[in-house]
């Protein structure tokens, strides 16, 4: 049986794994809330990055963040909002998560990528 979601994959298309790292925020020496984001490389997640349309970028973006990419990942979310994920050298800041469905098939991840967050 041919596999259908490899059907349309061009090479560096494919499923990629990302690593998560949780945002947890702390109170500095000076009293400013600070959003610091912390993970061991266990918690990971396998997507397929792709550009953000226009649609997207018009409707996901939240203030100081812009998207710039989604996600697309099989089965239920992994990751949630403000979390961080990492793939190599590159650095993604999640803007918002859509459950496709509410199903549990799959999960879109509207994210920007940073690359001051290194």
């Amino acid at each position: 049986m041919i596999n259908a979601r490899f059907m349309y994959a061009r090479p560096g298309n494919l499923f990629k794994e990302f690593i998560i790292e949780d945002n947890s925020q702390q109170v500095s020496s000076t009293g400013r809330v600070v959003n610091k984001h912390s993970g061991n490389g266990t918690k990971t997640l396998k997507g397929c990055l792709a550009n953000a349309t226009d649609k997207d970028i018009e409707n996901h973006s939240i203030q100081d963040h812009i998207v710039t990419h989604t996600i697309v990942q099989s089965g239920p979310p992994k990751a949630k909002r403000t979390d961080r994920l990492i793939l190599g050298e590159r650095s993604f800041y999640i803007c918002d998560v859509d459950e496709v469905g509410g199903l549990g098939f799959s999960t879109l991840y509207y994210a920007e990528e940073r690359r001051d967050l290194q």
